[in-house]
């Protein structure tokens, strides 16, 4: 995996986005440290370099010192992966399926509540560490994204992937690192079936290019036409709505799926998101300072 993704929500959809249940079964929404919000820019093209939303315990920033190794989880649209051949390289964008009764079609039906009716985020197993200059100054956080062997629904796309946490309850474990210890969390890292993915543009082999087409699936040249997966189809349709959550990012400081029930389902979700009213096309993620705060 070569660690390329698309985060394209504003800071308060991420929250929105990763709302959760305690164990007392109540309804949480985490919170960015101070100032983090503002360092984050959304894009279709997130390089290694780049900063990226990340999951971590509330535990870690009240006891000292950090260890190295903690777990984390790296929030995602999607990832990019490229299938190479003798004759071409293409990539894909690979991401959790959405379900089509739960993803609004309208991104304005979305600021209404604190309840997230939008694109489900991929949840990828990580750790991450935190540096300290000797000499002083802002702390550095970084993160690895831990890989496993590919599942059958990638092995044609590459030999490896990212480890997915499928489910609330995997994400909760992960994170838990008081009560469920190294060995027992490693058992939450395994290959798994439930992605999506589709070809998309060779734009993204520049991570210089922040375009909504850098997701929009292609049509392959091949009878493969017919055969586009339906959450890929969703994403269009998703996309052509043109949210106003799409608008330009802040500067930054410094496969297909064998569920054949997302096939029929989902087949302008996509478009919607790409697409303002009107048909033109949404040309960058929207910022911050853009965001809408219910």
């Amino acid at each position: 995996m070569c660690g390329r993704t698309a985060c394209t929500l504003a800071p308060e959809e991420i929250r929105r986005a990763c709302r959760y249940l305690d164990r007392q079964g109540r309804h949480r929404t985490p919170q960015w440290r101070d100032g983090d919000q503002n360092k984050y820019a959304p894009s279709y093209n997130k390089s290694p370099q780049s900063n990226s939303p990340v999951l971590v315990s509330q535990r870690h920033f009240q006891k000292e010192p950090f260890f190295k190794g903690q777990r984390c989880v790296v929030l995602a649209d999607g990832f990019y992966e490229w299938q190479r051949s003798k004759t071409e390289i293409q990539p894909y964008f690979i991401y959790f399926p959405q379900d089509v009764n739960k993803v609004k079609n309208d991104p304005e039906e979305l600021v209404d509540s604190e309840v997230w009716n939008g694109w489900r985020l991929l949840t990828i197993a990580g750790l991450f560490d935190c540096w300290k200059s000797p000499v002083g100054g802002e702390p550095l956080y970084s993160y690895t994204i831990i890989t496993v062997e590919a599942s059958k629904a990638m092995k044609g796309i590459h030999d490896r992937m990212p480890a997915v946490l499928d489910g609330e309850d995997k994400i909760r474990r992960w994170l838990d690192f008081g009560e469920i210890k190294a060995q027992e969390a490693f058992k939450l890292i395994h290959p798994i079936e439930a992605i999506c993915l589709h070809p998309v543009s060779s734009i993204v082999n520049n991570s210089r290019n922040n375009v909504p087409e850098r997701i929009k699936p292609i049509e392959p040249d091949s009878a493969e036409k017919s055969n586009r997966s339906g959450n890929s189809k969703m994403m269009l349709n998703w996309l052509a709505k043109g949210s106003p959550k799409k608008a330009e990012p802040a500067p930054s400081p410094t496969v297909k799926t064998e569920m054949q029930s997302f096939k029929r389902s989902s087949a302008s979700l996509m478009q919607s998101w790409l697409q303002k009213p009107g048909g033109s096309m949404a040309k960058r993620p929207r910022s911050n300072r853009d965001s809408e705060i219910p």
